[in-house]
């Protein structure tokens, strides 16, 4: 696997959605890049084992207005205090357990993209408009990720 691009989110989720919402207009705009989509980010440990570069997108509450895009370093995200995640297993604990079953190491090939959000509605479908505005500056911001 050369690169492998990761959604995470609810779809029932409203804004937490976003992740999953990137993902697919990823592989549509380049449909040879591999994507995964996850409902929690336990999902993550396998894929993060992997030689190969790897971009996640989660929605991160409370980072900013809602639509924010920016990239959050997986080594801060991973030794440091963990931004507000909605899922049970933050992406956090999924680098770490990672880097604790791998010999080296989680290597420096993955990248993380945050769309931020005011907070998850259970049971909502859609996103919030500023939210949706984010989809295409993300997913451009991904795709030069994974172009490094």
């Amino acid at each position: 696997m050369s690169a492998c691009v990761v959604g995470l989110g609810q779809e029932a989720g409203g804004d937490d959605a976003v992740g999953l919402v990137v993902v697919r207009a990823v592989s549509a705009l380049a449909p040879s890049i591999a994507t995964v989509l996850a409902r929690d980010a336990s999902e993550l440990v396998d894929i993060l084992m992997t030689p190969g570069r790897v971009v996640l997108v989660d929605a991160v509450v409370g980072a900013g207005s809602p639509g924010r895009v920016f990239q959050l370093d997986p080594d801060a995200l991973a030794d440091g205090p963990s931004p507000v995640s909605s899922h049970m297993v933050p992406v956090a604990q999924a680098l770490r357990l990672a880097r604790a079953l791998t010999a080296d190491g989680v290597g420096p090939s993955i990248r993380i993209v945050g769309i931020s959000i005011d907070r998850p509605e259970p049971l909502s479908s859609g996103l919030s408009p500023a939210v949706l505005a984010a989809v295409q500056p993300a997913a451009d911001l991904v795709l030069t990720l994974v172009r490094e």
